[in-house]
């Protein structure tokens, strides 16, 4: 079971997100599996991370591997983000990544995180995944003007240290680029990557990683896990695996059966998503907003937007410290309200969709992957701050290898995302005092940015 960070209705993984996702895409029935099996790796999460590391262990180094689900394949973040595939994971400016990590380490990181978004394009193409590819990268949109000056400063230091391709677009540019209006002061083009349909790729990865011989085992959420000299046994409810190595990867829904030495790694945060009825053509003509490439803003409380294929729009913010479906609500009004603001003419809209879950960060700002010290045999990854869709199937490839036993590649050597990120306050009233504050603060700041 879940540790309960937030309000019970946060984790029913028996119940369907109510995501648009859920409701426009075809999905192939997987019937919760059951029985004893025993493999070389078990994996803990059924989304991008733990798919991707069962794919290529299975098809690229001929390992066994089982993977278990609490809900259905990709019920958590995976299945019902954005579709931004985009970068990067962190929370740091290209400033914070060279104070933490240094020349070196930043420029290692920013290389594995385009490395991460040309591999969702190879693995469809390799494996035949409809992912509904859309848009031409990505734009970081400046909501001020002092936000475009610190964007120019960003696409300097990508251009001189990164091998990201970028370019900068100024207002009236990105207006018949973009969007027009009182959103944007001007962008970042990032040309990497685009929308997908998030869904559609973690079908994809199941079923090609079914398809090489892995074994998916949805709805069974693990009650006890076994440690023992041969490796590892988990109990499920209708399932029992014995496996050499095991993988966690379940990102912001914590297991109850988490090792001591992961717990308070990890800070899941409630992202929330509203998707508007479709709106006519005089309606976007109303900002010139005719791309399909997803945006975000550079506000410390970011919002993130982007044109779906049928002519909606997609509006999604952090927020909520409680989970409840009464919160949501609450979560629900604001983001229209922030919609609103954004694309005044917009006020009002109808919205069809609206639904949240959980993502994870943590207090070194940077993803966080590897062994445990204590125990060479259990892998972890978590913490890609929202932005999850190309970096957690880079890093299912990358903890593949590494435990087939192959060494790491170039781009995985320098990544700077090993090892285990600073522990958090350990009770959880003091972990969502500080993320109540860092809100707040970052409110007030986005607040003092704004244009007059």
């Amino acid at each position: 079971m879940y540790q309960p960070f937030y309000h019970a209705d946060q984790y029913r993984p028996q119940l369907t997100p109510p995501s648009y996702w859920h409701a426009t895409t075809a999905r192939p029935t997987l019937a919760p599996g059951s029985g004893e099996h025993t493999v070389d790796v078990a994996i803990i999460g059924g989304g991008y991370c733990g798919l991707s590391a069962a794919l290529h262990l299975a098809r690229d180094h001929g390992a066994s591997v089982a993977v278990l689900e609490a809900g259905d394949i990709g019920w958590g973040a995976s299945g019902r983000n954005a579709g931004f595939n985009t970068l990067p994971a962190t929370k740091h400016d290209y400033a914070g990544l060279l104070r933490q990590l240094g020349p070196a380490g930043a420029a290692g990181f920013m290389a594995a995180q385009n490395e991460a978004m040309q591999l969702v394009a190879t693995l469809a193409a390799e494996e035949g995944m409809a992912t509904q590819a859309c848009g031409s990268g990505s734009y970081v949109v400046a909501h001020s003007p002092a936000a475009w000056d610190a964007l120019q400063a960003e696409y300097h230091a990508w251009q001189q240290h990164t091998p990201v391709a970028c370019r900068l677009l100024p207002r009236q540019v990105f207006a018949g680029m973009g969007h027009d209006g009182p959103a944007q002061h001007g962008a970042l083009h990032i040309l990497q990557g685009g929308g997908l349909n998030p869904l559609a790729l973690v079908c994809g990865l199941a079923q090609a990683a079914q398809r090489h011989g892995a074994v998916l085992l949805p709805q069974q959420p693990v009650s006890r896990w076994q440690r023992h000299t041969a490796g590892h046994t988990l109990h499920a409810s209708g399932s029992v695996v014995h496996a050499r190595q095991l993988l966690l990867a379940t990102n912001g829904y914590l297991p109850g059966v988490l090792p001591p030495t992961l717990r308070q790694r990890t800070l899941p945060v409630i992202s929330n998503i509203i998707v508007t009825r479709p709106l006519s053509a005089a309606e976007w003509d109303a900002y010139r907003y005719h791309s399909e490439t997803p945006m975000f803003d550079t506000r410390h409380l970011l919002s993130y937007w982007r044109r779906l294929p049928d002519g909606r729009l997609l509006f999604g913010a952090r927020g909520d410290l409680s989970g409840s479906d009464a919160s949501g609500q609450r979560q629900r009004a604001l983001l229209q309200a922030q919609l609103a603001a954004r694309f005044p003419a917009w006020a009002g809209v109808e919205i069809d969709y609206f639904w949240r879950g959980l993502i994870a960060v943590n207090r070194r700002m940077l993803p966080q992957y590897g062994t445990l010290p204590d125990d060479g045999s259990v892998w972890h990854a978590a913490g890609c701050f929202g932005s999850g869709v190309s970096t957690m199937p880079w890093l299912g490839r990358a903890l593949a290898r590494a435990m087939a036993g192959q060494p790491p590649t170039a781009t995985e050597a320098a990544c700077a995302m090993h090892g285990l990120a600073p522990r958090l306050p350990p009770a959880a009233a003091l972990q969502k005092l500080g993320l109540r504050l860092a809100y707040t603060a970052y409110a007030w700041r986005d607040r003092f940015s704004e244009p007059a």
